[in-house]
């Protein structure tokens, strides 16, 4: 078929997605990368590790080498779902840290993403309510389209 690839202002359009190394995370990479695929777009997929406060640059000391390594190994396996779905897709990886709602808006914003991907466990109750509410949040605050993959 003829490629489709949409652009704004000359900057190809690209969309982000978060992923927490579950198998809801992976729903959403394979989602996103399916969506990215079809319309020719970029796509960054994001693992926040979690914390109170916002850093741009991880931290080096010791004790958090295995909070970045289990981080690496989460994107080296979202980066597997979204091969079996796509070769084609152009896959940016990402780690930040910070609370995750205002790190995925804010990344977002700041470099400017054109839609938000996150996924939701499908479980009732008290997790439910915890993880709905990301995606809630994310839809509150995000400066873009958000969509969320069940």
């Amino acid at each position: 078929g003829r490629e489709m690839s949409f652009s704004i202002g000359g900057d190809r359009m690209k969309i982000i997605v978060c992923t927490d190394g579950s198998e809801y995370g992976d729903k959403a990479v394979s989602y996103a990368t399916q969506f990215a695929d079809n319309y020719g777009i970029d796509l960054t997929i994001l693992h926040v590790i979690e914390d109170t406060i916002t850093q741009d640059a991880l931290p080096t000391y010791p004790g958090f080498k295995p909070r970045r390594e289990e981080a690496e190994r989460i994107l080296a396996h979202a980066k597997s779902v979204a091969r079996e779905v796509s070769k084609k897709v152009t896959c940016h990886e990402r780690i930040a840290l910070g609370p995750i709602t205002s790190e995925i808006v804010r990344i977002a914003a700041v470099e400017d993403f054109n839609g938000i991907v996150v996924g939701t466990k499908g479980v009732r109750g008290l997790k439910r309510m915890l993880v709905g509410s990301i995606a809630r949040q994310v839809i509150r605050h995000a400066h873009c389209p958000v969509t969320v993959v069940r």
